[in-house]
């Protein structure tokens, strides 16, 4: 095996877009570009002992709550704000059935907000009541609160946090494998098709945790409950070796790497800006280079 770097699946949005880097959904589905297995699904894998769909219990650290495969990563730019949403967890996504998971994710900000600011919480004594009333009354951005961020942040989403990007921002994010979005308020916006876009009023008042606070985080290492992302500066060439049980996904955050030398192959693999690039389980010792760049490291938990 080697590092597996797969097309982007770009979403045109009303606000902006996506660059799905890595994702196993069956609408969705992440192709490799390089190397002996471009053009091969990432859920073709499950054929190799070292794949990161393998079925051998070697890998059930991979496995989300509903059996899948369980992280995803994009590149999202905000050109427009996005809606005011928020996220369930894992027992209210069961509960609504459907084969989702709940959503926590983790942004690392690549560019921040024109003003400099993002929607992250609800301002302090925001109860549901008062935000429910905010809805009847077309006042909920009374009730946001506004977390200032610079390039280099990392703003940790757990399910439940009510959240929106704001014009100007771009982020690397880190997901769970899951698709669910509760809007509470869009801005008055309408669609392509001259609608208003709608919105999960009820949905998002159950799901959002009134106590939720968070801020901006400055450490190496974030863990979650789904998944670790650790900061790494390269400067020079690194020496590292691939964990034995379960995959990493390096995202190019600044800067441009070169992977190289994986045990028992001698190769080079670029990854640019802001790129990301799957190294299966098990892949054994390896060689990072480059001048100055930041990287992301996630694995699952």
């Amino acid at each position: 095996m080697y590092p597996l770097i797969f097309k982007p699946i770009i979403k045109e949005m009303i606000w902006g877009n996506e660059s799905w880097e890595i994702s196993c959904r069956p609408s969705e589905m992440s192709v490799v570009e390089n190397g002996e297995f471009a053009g091969r699904n990432l859920s073709d894998f499950s054929e190799y002992p070292q794949a990161p769909a393998s079925n051998s219990p070697h890998f059930e650290n991979r496995h989300d709550a509903a059996g899948r495969f369980p992280l995803l990563v994009k590149i999202i730019t905000a050109r427009d704000a996005l809606s005011v949403q928020v996220h369930p967890d894992d027992a209210y996504a069961r509960a609504k059935g459907g084969s989702d998971t709940g959503k926590s994710e983790l942004w690392y900000i690549l560019e921040p907000p024109t003003d400099g600011y993002l929607i992250i919480g609800l301002k302090p004594g925001v109860t549901r009541e008062i935000l429910a009333r905010a809805y009847e009354e077309n006042t909920v951005e009374s009730c946001l609160a506004r977390m200032k961020v610079s390039r280099g942040d990392i703003v940790n989403i757990p399910a439940g946090l009510i959240h929106a990007l704001t014009p100007g921002t771009v982020v690397a994010e880190i997901q769970q494998n899951s698709d669910i979005t509760y809007r509470l308020y869009d801005f008055g916006r309408l669609g392509a098709d001259g609608k208003p876009r709608e919105l999960h009023v009820q949905d998002a008042l159950n799901t959002i945790n009134y106590d939720a606070k968070t801020e901006t985080k400055i450490e190496t290492k974030i863990e979650t409950e789904h998944f670790s992302v650790e900061t790494l500066n390269i400067s020079g060439v690194m020496q590292t070796i691939a964990h034995p049980g379960k995959f990493s996904i390096y995202t190019c955050v600044a800067g441009n790497i070169t992977f190289e030398s994986f045990e028992g192959a001698t190769f080079s693999v670029p990854l640019p800006y802001p790129r990301s690039a799957f190294i299966p389980a098990g892949s054994g010792e390896f060689k990072i280079s480059g001048d100055g760049a930041i990287v992301l490291k996630t694995e699952p938990r």
